[in-house]
């Protein structure tokens, strides 16, 4: 840690530095799933989602300009100038040098605009790379649908309405703010967890176990009625197993509050 302080060697491993992390970076990006994909089950790396990888491989480019600019026009300068000068005195003696560089820097340019093989093929490489990433399962029901809110996301899809969806969250003890301004990628940074698993919960049905019998689709208090149970009992029960209810909502819709079936419902009340 003695001496005068290097620039020369300074910026050198600045530059080295810059050129590792850009290199790694540069293969993570190549590779890395599509947005929408990678937003919606926030997809990382090493810890790092794909947007701070992005974010990484931006200022570490920078990075390498500016210390190259200066290792050219600071560290080396003298030795620019001595070089500018010695050819405009003895001439250009290195035109093969020149010429191949630059046919060699418009090949790659316009293969790759003009989408020519091999550079094609390195380009349809990295989509297809990107490409199998994403499960069928885990696709987002509209592109980029981590930036809708639970209201926009019900209008856009259909789904039940945004109390039934709020109750939902509410079970599943999912923290939210307001469900006509919050996305779903804020409310799911807020519990830790992806957007994907929100819509899961917000858009999950009971299962059909019960369907084609019409237990499910008998009330809390029918099913009072047939037991020979009073029906507040029956909540009295719901409640201690952390199932909430009301004694006018049918079995399905029981279970679809409490991500149960109809079948435990009844199991439950009918001990």
């Amino acid at each position: 840690m003695s001496g005068k302080f290097s620039w020369r060697a300074f910026i050198s491993f600045g530059l080295t530095y810059a050129m590792v992390i850009l290199l790694v970076s540069g293969l993570i990006l190549y590779v890395s799933p599509p947005g929408r994909y990678a937003y919606w089950v926030n997809w990382t790396l090493w810890g790092l989602t794909k947007e701070e990888w992005q974010g990484l491989h931006t200022l570490f480019s920078f990075s390498f300009i500016i210390l190259s600019i200066f290792h050219l026009f600071s560290a080396n300068w003298r030795a620019f100038l001595s070089y500018f000068r010695a050819k405009r005195k003895n001439g250009f003696n290195k035109k093969k040098e020149f010429v191949f560089s630059t046919l060699l820097i418009l090949i790659v340019f316009f293969g790759t605009f003009f989408s020519i093989p091999p550079f094609e093929n390195v380009m349809t490489l990295g989509e297809d790379l990107t490409e199998s990433w994403e499960k069928t399962e885990d696709r987002a029901p509209v592109p980029h649908a981590e930036l809708l809110t639970l209201a926009e996301l019900a209008e856009q899809l259909h789904l039940e309405s945004t109390d039934e969806m709020t109750r939902k969250l509410e079970n599943h003890k999912i923290i939210f703010k307001d469900v006509q301004t919050q996305t779903l990628q804020e409310m799911a940074a807020a519990n830790s967890t992806t957007p994907v698993e929100l819509y899961e919960i917000v858009s999950k049905r009971a299962g059909n176990s019960m369907q084609g019998s019409g237990v499910g689709r008998k009330t809390l208090e029918d099913f009072a009625a047939e037991l020979n149970k009073n029906a507040d009992d029956l909540l009295v029960i719901l409640k201690n197993n952390n199932i909430e209810a009301d004694k006018k909502q049918t079995l399905r819709t029981i279970g679809e509050y409490n991500d149960i079936s109809p079948r435990d419902v009844y199991e439950l009340i009918s001990k």
